[in-house]
């Protein structure tokens, strides 16, 4: 593909005539070649708006995070560091979304805005713990209520309710040991 375009406003008309994977292709190609700081923030945020409308979380929150280390102000990189950390939790994949929660924290200003972004955390796991049983997603689910018994802004009513479905993952799936584990510690 042939790209002449380097300015936000062309890449926007550009993209108007294109459909989603061929956005995809170009937007992918434009980032290989030197841009300015704004019209390569609109790309990368452009093209993981595209990859999580076709379900492919871990690659948009790798993107947005990506936009967050270029972002010019403290408040835009920790928007886009917690946006990521979302988009990580949702595909499943905790360890990089404890990457872009850390990289969050350490742009915050305040401890309350801190607190604020550990407690979406562990809002953001409770949820998506909660869409895997109804997806009956057994063992995804089994990971989010483990990571969340892990975290240390989850109280004691949300661990114990944590463990009790967690019981209940382990005896679905078989895990008799942690089962019993689980069940001697409550």
């Amino acid at each position: 593909m042939i790209i002449k375009e380097s300015n936000r406003k062309d890449v926007e008309a550009r993209l108007s005539t294109m459909g989603d994977y061929v956005k995809i292709d170009y937007l992918s190609e434009l980032l290989k070649n030197n841009l300015d700081y704004d019209t390569r923030r609109f790309v990368l945020l452009k093209l993981a708006s595209i990859y999580k409308n076709k379900g492919m979380l871990a690659e948009a929150g790798r993107l947005v995070r990506n936009a967050a280390d270029i972002n010019t102000t403290y408040e835009g990189m920790m928007n886009d560091y917690t946006k990521a950390m979302q988009l990580f939790i949702q595909s499943g994949d905790f360890d990089e979304a404890d990457i872009s929660l850390n990289k969050a924290v350490a742009s915050c200003n305040t401890e309350g805005q801190r607190a604020a972004i550990k407690i979406k955390r562990k809002e953001t796991i409770q949820l998506q713990a909660q869409e895997y049983i109804k997806r009956d997603k057994r063992k995804h689910a089994m990971l989010a209520f483990e990571k969340l018994l892990s975290i240390r802004e989850t109280n004691s009513d949300e661990k114990r309710q944590a463990q009790t479905q967690l019981l209940r993952l382990y005896e679905q799936l078989g895990k008799v040991k942690e089962f019993y584990n689980l069940q001697k510690s409550m």
